[in-house]
């Protein structure tokens, strides 16, 4: 009989606990060992097959073990073949992807971009980034192997590259990466859409017609991340509130030149002020002092004025 099992640590997140308690349930509830759960994946010359350390450690909630090692622990775990062992992989996988969750919630701080706003091969890789650690960030060997059995392999090397956003993908290799990061088939036409986007942005632009026309600029790299980085700015002050629910961003832009128009006029109204002060100063120390005196009372009256206007002038635009 071998040693018992030391418990799960404490310090483990909650759904990890969860994942480990319930193959440990899984374990004891077979009443076998370590290594009967081994011999039971498989030769040890084929793919499948687990080795009784590498069992032992998914159970220790210690870290995440790859989603493959929980299934082939659930189906070693009972009879082959049977309802009973698609319920114990169905519930291993659902406790898997809960706990993978968990443990890319630091990493998906904040909300990604959305599909509308992704113009560039660079975005897409970086919402496809997002979408790998949903699932638990798996490695790009296991994404090679994933998406070599559902139909379309993509090497180590090609999803490195998509992911980094260098290449864009092909429709057959953005098929394989979504499935292999559990997304749904009605999200699935979502992101195709995108690609078939930014594809056609790719695309050089048509000359010019002889009879007049012009080549549109959208296409260009540069126009996409000005495109780009104008959406998240105007996202981002529609959060702080800067920007108005009864307003674009060109409207919010308008009120900001304005704005700035406006204090521009007033300091040069005061530049203005001072430069006359300057001409005209006193030889006589008394007249130099009183002019100092009424110069430091009559410039606040002056602000004070100019403010008052001006609010007085927003008011009336905005009623």
């Amino acid at each position: 009989m071998g040693r018992p099992a030391k418990p799960v640590s404490a310090r483990a997140r909650p759904r990890l606990r969860a994942l480990a308690a319930y193959l440990r349930q899984l374990k004891d509830e077979a009443g076998v060992t370590y290594a009967t759960l081994s011999e039971r994946t498989g030769p040890t010359d084929t793919p499948g097959y687990r080795g009784t350390s590498t069992l032992s450690q998914a159970a220790r909630g210690t870290h995440l073990p790859p989603l493959e090692t929980v299934l082939a622990y659930a189906r070693a775990a009972g009879d082959p073949g049977s309802r009973a062992e698609q319920q114990r992989v169905a519930m291993a996988r659902s406790l898997w992807k809960a706990a993978a969750i968990e443990r890319a919630r630091p990493h998906l701080a904040g909300r990604g971009q959305r599909t509308r706003h992704i113009r560039t091969a660079a975005s897409l890789g970086q919402a496809l980034t997002r979408l790998r650690l949903r699932v638990g960030r798996p490695s790009y060997r296991s994404i090679e192997r994933s998406t070599d059995a559902s139909g379309h392999r993509v090497p180590r090397s090609t999803a490195h590259l998509i992911l980094d956003g260098k290449v864009l993908p092909s429709r057959e290799q953005l098929a394989a990466l979504l499935k292999a990061f559990d997304v749904s088939a009605a999200d699935s036409r979502t992101w195709h859409a995108v690609r078939d986007r930014i594809e056609d942005r790719l695309q050089p632009p048509a000359p010019p017609r002889r009879w007049g026309g012009y080549v549109c600029a959208d296409a260009d790299p540069a126009v996409q991340e000005f495109l780009e980085a104008r959406a998240r700015d105007e996202e981002i002050k529609r959060l702080t509130g800067q920007i108005r629910s009864d307003e674009t961003y060109e409207d919010f832009e308008e009120r900001m030149r304005e704005r700035a128009y406006r204090r521009a006029e007033d300091e040069r109204l005061y530049e203005d002020y001072d430069e006359l002060g300057d001409c005209d100063e006193p030889e006589d120390e008394a007249e130099r002092e009183a002019q100092e005196a009424g110069q430091t009372t009559f410039r606040p009256r002056l602000k004070a004025t100019t403010e008052r206007v001006t609010s007085t002038s927003r008011d009336a635009e905005r009623s």
